[in-house]
């Protein structure tokens, strides 16, 4: 499903099935009508065709050398799983996800009472990382654990933070 080299494959099979298909049907009307302009115009509109879907796949083999984020659907999926999480008391920010080939990742900062032991905070983050990792199989999950009551846990939901450098 996530890999760009198959999803090409399938439609380079696809254009193979409308060409015959279009061919046969054009040379059937021309045959049974008389029509003979049929046989260049449906040559044209399958010309265009595999032209659409070169360009398509084009688009598409570009994207997976880049990288992107996931999905709309995988990200419903990890929102739901961190939002469970909230009943606990916990909650997250600075969610990031990237595609790059056919690997996903995704790091979240998930805020919890500072009085946890750090043995009570790190078995929740494997509870969590192991949740995302069922529901979406192969993503590789980091987690990065804050202290809810902390202001500077808060500093960090933009991609780079300035840190205090006078201290």
């Amino acid at each position: 499903r996530h890999s760009v080299a198959l999803q090409a494959d399938a439609k380079h099979l696809m254009t193979d099935v409308w060409t015959s298909a279009v061919v046969l049907v054009a040379v059937l009307l021309v045959g049974l009508t008389g029509w003979w302009w049929l046989d260049p115009l449906m040559g044209l509109l399958l010309a265009f065709h595999i032209i659409a879907t070169g360009a398509r796949l084009i688009h598409e083999s570009l994207n997976g050398l880049m990288d992107e984020g996931l999905a709309a659907e995988d990200l419903k999926a990890i929102a739901e799983i961190l939002d469970r999480y909230a009943k606990e008391g916990i909650q997250h920010h600075a969610l990031r996800t990237r595609r790059a080939g056919t690997k996903r990742f995704m790091s979240v900062h998930l805020l919890m009472p500072g009085a946890w032991t750090i043995s009570r905070g790190h078995d929740l983050a494997e509870r969590v990382e192991a949740d995302l990792e069922s529901a979406l199989p192969g993503l590789i999950v980091f987690t990065h654990l804050e202290p809810i009551e902390d202001p500077s846990s808060w500093d960090d939901v933009a991609l780079e933070r300035q840190r205090n450098r006078s201290r």
